[in-house]
């Protein structure tokens, strides 16, 4: 079974780090730097202490290039997915980026070292199946815990899990970049109705966490949270995509039509057309599309 990354993803079938290469320029706009401030704030630094994070379905390591420079201090990061593949990718993204600002770059062994002006920060994967493993997560290791694009692929049952951690072991959590349920094509087709209807229900099939809460997953945690004492913030992270970024607009417009030919095969003839429009949209950079997302911050009372 795959950790699975987010339902807006390249494929019907799988998640690739090409895919969350693309998306990473539009999460990072995206992101509430309020709720990110907040998560700063909220972590309760040790005296001599580097910061350490935990990051759940940490794909190749977005979250750590998003909030490393922001927290500033020396960190260590702990990057959980179940993935292989995208555990290798994590090492060679991190080390690309790092090189890419000036910082050295070591890797030593099973740990990246990257001295980034007066801070260091070490980095390790973690293979975890988080479905049937969460429990194995050790809280009381970390002083926050992170996660990006991740919730809405998860069940209600899980959220109680990841709760039942958080309660035992209380520490900040920042949630972002989860689907809310709204995308909104511009130029409206008639079509987008029936095709954004097919996304919402397979949003909602079991990714391997069990029946998945897709554009209900940040409301959900925040009510669970705040029945356990917590101080839930939540904010819109949306994706707004035009004519500059169009690869996205194709690859968003392919994925729209391939999972609504999966969900209702009668229509196919229907879904053609309408991704042919809307890849000529695109070539002439007429498309443009949101995305609602939102940040979740819970901090404990």
């Amino acid at each position: 079974m795959m950790n699975a990354r987010n339902t807006e993803q390249a494929s019907v079938d799988g998640f690739s780090a090409d895919w969350l290469r693309l998306r990473e320029p539009l999460d990072l706009t995206a992101r509430s730097q309020t709720l990110a401030q907040g998560f700063k704030f909220a972590l309760k630094t040790r005296d001599g202490q580097p910061l350490r994070l935990i990051d759940l379905a940490a794909g190749t390591g977005a979250n750590f290039r998003a909030l490393a420079p922001l927290l500033q201090a020396d960190q260590e990061w702990r990057l959980v997915d179940h993935d292989p593949l995208l555990l290798q990718a994590q090492r060679d993204e991190i080390s690309h980026w790092a090189q890419q600002r000036g910082w050295r770059c070591v890797d030593e062994g099973d740990v990246l070292s990257i001295e980034a002006g007066n801070a260091r920060w070490l980095v390790r994967g973690q293979q975890l199946d988080l479905a049937r493993d969460l429990e194995r997560i050790d809280l009381s290791w970390c002083d926050g815990l992170v996660t990006t694009a991740f919730l809405d692929l998860v069940s209600s049952a899980w959220l109680d899990r990841l709760c039942a951690l958080l309660v035992a072991v209380p520490r900040p959590l920042l949630a972002t970049l989860s689907v809310d349920g709204r995308r909104a094509w511009h130029p409206a087709l008639a079509a987008d109705g029936f095709i954004g209807e097919a996304f919402a229900a397979h949003q909602a099939g079991d990714k391997g966490f069990g029946e998945s809460l897709g554009g209900h997953a940040a409301a959900s945690l925040a009510e669970k949270l705040e029945a356990h004492a917590y101080r839930v913030s939540v904010q819109p992270s949306d994706w707004r995509i035009g004519a500059a970024h169009g690869e996205m607009l194709l690859t968003m417009a392919r994925e729209a039509a391939a999972v609504a030919v999966v969900v209702q095969p009668s229509r196919e003839a229907s879904v053609s057309a309408w991704q042919t429009e809307r890849s000529a949209q695109a070539a002439r950079g007429d498309l443009s599309l949101v995305v609602g997302h939102l940040d979740l911050l819970g901090v404990p009372v």
